[in-house]
């Protein structure tokens, strides 16, 4: 690791905003897609990114001509590869559920969370099923395409269709609740009145030593040094407290009063443990907005050019000397 130095930073972050750059006008529809995959705006995120940072490495070190190409047509990759991400994801859910577990089974959730939840869709129709409807019926991909990305044949895709199309007609595709451990509303209280002190040792005071930041598709930091909070309380920014989806999470808003950035807090011994923002997260934002009834802005996929020179050239945290999110 010693060999990895600012100059080989630089140039691979460089390649990293750039391709981020490339690939803004499939950014909506993928994240669309993955949110219709998962019904989890939180897992919909995740997909997102974890599909962009494989196709970074992807391209990377492929061709990107030749029949034999997986990027040859970036838009079936990045659908295809979602895809194959989350359904594998469901086997690996699907085998744990299958295997005998030590303590006592939880009580039956109410039927209305087990609707919201959405398992009685899995149960009647396979994840392939599903991703066949979602991919043919809202993002009109041929069933040559499906084919592809489901791994099957053009008979096999009609088949998923058939059944796909039957269950879902059956299902309301209502949101579910968040299912991810987040902090305690009195913990959510503390962070957002420290915040409001603009008291920098206050602030910091609230993370725990190792607290991670993160910033999904720019980066992130470490610890309670790593100049996050000095960097936030300059902004003309203000918080509040909301409830998403059964979680407390925090909203940023403008001196305007609109959203543009959405943070979730992990909790340990009574700290923030994690602190996610989401302010480069745009199609996030807005979807959060829209049912929170509030007006968002977008700072979009990364730092302002100006700020994103300085980041490059000195390789910092995301928020740099700039702060997180600034304009």
């Amino acid at each position: 690791m010693d060999d990895i130095d600012d100059t080989t930073a630089r140039a691979l972050r460089t390649a990293w905003f750039r391709y981020l750059d490339t690939l803004e006008p499939l950014r909506a529809p993928l994240h669309a897609y993955c949110l219709r995959l998962t019904r989890d705006i939180w897992d919909a995120e995740d997909l997102v990114q974890d599909v962009l940072l494989k196709g970074f490495g992807m391209i990377g070190r492929g061709d990107l001509h030749g029949p034999g190409s997986p990027v040859a047509n970036p838009r079936a990759y990045l659908f295809r590869c979602a895809t194959h991400q989350w359904i594998d994801a469901q086997r690996r859910l699907a085998r744990q559920r299958a295997l005998p577990a030590d303590p006592p089974p939880a009580p039956a959730p109410p039927p209305e969370t087990a609707r919201l939840g959405g398992e009685a869709l899995f149960a009647v129709a396979s994840p392939q099923a599903r991703a066949a409807v979602i991919l043919k019926d809202v993002f009109d991909f041929t069933l040559e395409e499906i084919a592809d990305a489901l791994r099957t044949t053009v008979g096999g895709v009609k088949s998923a269709l058939r059944r796909g199309r039957e269950a879902l007609a059956e299902q309301a595709m209502t949101p579910q609740p968040s299912g991810r451990p987040g902090a305690s509303p009195e913990l959510v209280d503390r962070f957002v009145d420290a915040f409001r002190s603009r008291d920098v040792a206050r602030l910091t005071a609230v993370l725990t030593e190792t607290c991670s930041i993160e910033v999904p598709g720019v980066g992130g930091g470490r610890g309670r040094r790593g100049g996050w909070a000095e960097a936030s309380v300059g902004h003309e920014t203000h918080l509040r407290a909301a409830v998403y989806r059964g979680e407390t999470v925090i909203l940023f808003l403008d001196p305007e009063d609109r959203l543009y950035d959405v943070a979730r807090l992990e909790e340990a011994d009574g700290l923030v443990s994690r602190l996610i923002h989401h302010c480069f997260c745009p199609d996030t934002v807005q979807a959060i907005g829209g049912e929170l009834g509030v007006e968002t802005v977008s700072l979009g996929y990364h730092q302002q050019p100006e700020t994103l020179v300085r980041m490059i050239a000195t390789t910092t945290l995301p928020w740099g000397s700039e702060g997180l999110g600034a304009e």
